[in-house]
């Protein structure tokens, strides 16, 4: 069911390598914050990219530097961190905390982007051009081209994530759509539940949106909230929280009140006040679907604090020595233990497996207790399964799932392939989401075991 005032996107969003426009320096930054521009193809124009250098850099590209992704909230650009101090903050950590140098990247998310590809277009936002495509522009054209082009750590272990407001959305929600990117992830007042209270807390993030774009209220980043469900809970760090076993993970969210930030006087009825109470809300049903998970992770619910910098400044402050300690690590692979993963998309990859599913509609896919050993997965359509290498090579196993039990011979990297039934795809969009596992959908416990 389409959504009422949007237009969905016609065409699907280009791909295509980012590619350099200009490399300048950012004057009063001591030489060490680079204005990059890129021309983006999913976006379909062109994109500034800050990137603060460490102290100290060596400018020979023979030392590899971990990476942080600092993303921006809404209003607010790439420029927002270094026009408010992260230099410093930054600097003064690092030398207080003894870390490891590291590279910050500080992409644009747009004023209202939440870092995906929209849904559609606003029919009464006269904005030309294809719906914004901020998920491709970042993980398939910026990451890459960072990896190719600044002397970074290229493996997950050297790649981290954060942000505020709904730039500590997009670092939550990267990190549980894309583990394997990063090996930590911090959130500062982020948007962590986007369909709180579903569908009111969807609607009510929509009513926001003028105060940022200064325009009639954005409808179609995922649609809307109740034909479009499944589009919200694709991308929500509650709802895929499971999604974040094995990262370094650090939430902070104040309750609304006036703390040590903010004027002497200041209400909790301000904007800013109000905007953290309902910030704070998100958090902590956010904290509890980790917990609920099993999923560790730091908490750091500073109680009186309002949605403003002096906070995000003090957040990262925090966050910096953790995601140092997970840097300082040797090497950080995807873990070897067991797993679960949902998401939305048709082909995706995590921890080495590769999966791919047919879907008439759009539905989640639910893998449960990934291990050698087998998982169980709930959906519908046939799932396609690529293992890593992790079984011996040319050994023959057995594959059973709940409607075969075929021989299978590992091949020469130690991988096995497979498909799982699941029944007829999906036609129609999920709409259920408030069990672990949707009982509409059918399930298949998948077994592998040595063969003789």
């Amino acid at each position: 069911m389409p959504t009422p005032g949007c237009l969905p996107r016609a065409t699907p969003v280009p791909s295509g390598p980012a590619t350099l426009v200009s490399r300048t320096t950012v004057p009063g930054t001591g030489g060490r914050v680079l204005d990059i521009v890129l021309n983006s193809p999913a976006m379909g124009d062109q994109q500034h990219v800050y990137v603060l250098l460490p102290m100290h850099f060596d400018a020979s590209g023979a030392t590899r530097y971990p990476v942080l992704y600092l993303l921006h909230g809404a209003g607010g650009s790439y420029s927002d961190w270094v026009r408010m101090g992260v230099q410093k903050d930054v600097d003064y950590t690092t030398i207080a905390d003894h870390l490891v140098p590291f590279i910050t990247v500080m992409p644009n998310g747009g004023a209202w982007g939440f870092y995906t590809d929209w849904y559609g277009s606003d029919l009464d936002q006269r904005v030309s051009g294809p719906p914004p495509a901020w998920t491709t522009y970042h993980i398939d054209e910026l990451i890459p081209w960072v990896d190719r082009n600044l002397p970074v750590v290229t493996g997950r272990g050297g790649r981290a994530i954060a942000g505020l407001s709904m730039g500590g959305f997009g670092a939550m929600s990267y990190a549980a759509r894309y583990p394997d990117l990063f090996s930590a992830a911090g959130s500062f007042s982020g948007v962590t539940d986007t369909d709180i209270d579903f569908p009111v807390g969807g609607e009510a993030l929509n009513l926001f949106s003028p105060a940022f774009t200064h325009g009639p209220p954005s409808q179609c980043i995922w649609g809307d909230t109740l034909t479009q469900g499944v589009r919200w809970h694709a991308e929500d760090p509650t709802y895929l929280a499971e999604n974040l076993s094995g990262l370094s993970l650090f939430v902070a969210s104040g309750n609304g009140h006036a703390g040590p930030y903010d004027k002497a006087g200041q209400s909790a009825t301000e904007v800013t006040g109000v905007v953290e109470s309902f910030i704070y809300a998100m958090n902590q049903g956010f904290a509890s679907a980790l917990a609920s998970n099993g999923i560790p992770f730091t908490e750091y619910f500073y109680g009186a604090g309002t949605h403003s910098w002096g906070y995000w400044l003090r957040d990262l402050a925090h966050f910096l020595p953790q995601m140092s300690s997970v840097f300082s690590l040797s090497a950080i692979a995807a873990s070897s233990g067991p797993f679960n993963f949902r998401t939305v998309d048709t082909a995706f990859e995590t921890h080495g497996y590769h999966f791919s599913i047919q879907h008439v509609a759009e539905a989640f896919t639910y893998v449960r207790g990934v291990r050698p050993g087998g998982f169980t997965v709930v959906g519908t359509g046939t799932l396609t399964v690529e293992t890593p290498p992790q079984y011996v090579p040319g050994a023959v196993y057995r594959v059973t799932t709940a409607a075969a039990s075929v021989l299978l011979r590992a091949d020469p990297e130690g991988k096995l392939a497979f498909t799982v039934g699941l029944g007829a795809p999906t036609m129609v969009q999920q709409a259920d989401f408030t069990g672990t596992d949707p009982q509409a959908f059918p399930s298949s416990v998948v077994s592998i075991r040595p063969e003789g």
